[in-house]
């Protein structure tokens, strides 16, 4: 195989990656619009949304709340009442489990939580506790 040949396939590869990623992305934001009326039911709102190119496109989202409208409880109902929906699931259990590791760390009072979600390949969550009431309001 030539370079010449060597690079069309190349581009073929990658043509074929970025669609397969945008396709995928496409479904993860379609995630993402059914998870959130379940997470403003638990007291979140949408404090910003971003999006990155590159080889994988990715769009992520930061949601914030107040620590007092979290209910471990409600959390795990929903996680087994929306096993289906994955990436509602992996939010959901990223902050179940930030709030059993929180319960090990009581003197740190932490007003606000923020659920960062980047939905990309692989996605992931990431859960932060944070002082500044106004920021997570």
């Amino acid at each position: 195989m030539d370079f010449k040949s060597f690079g069309d396939k190349a581009k073929e590869m990658a043509g074929a990656a970025t669609a397969s990623a945008t396709t995928t992305a496409g479904k993860m934001l379609d995630e993402f619009n059914e998870a959130l009326p379940t997470m403003r039911a638990l007291g979140f709102v949408v404090k910003d949304l971003h999006v990155g190119m590159g080889l994988l496109p990715e769009v992520g989202a930061k949601l914030v709340a107040t620590t007092d409208s979290m209910d471990e409880k409600k959390i795990q109902e929903l996680i087994d009442k929306h096993a289906e929906k994955k990436l509602l699931v992996m939010a959901l259990k990223g902050l179940y489990a930030a709030y059993n590791i929180k319960k090990e760390i009581p003197d740190v009072p932490l007003k606000g939580v923020q659920l960062d979600l980047t939905m990309t390949l692989p996605p992931r969550v990431s859960v932060s506790f944070v002082n500044n009431v106004v920021a997570a309001a």
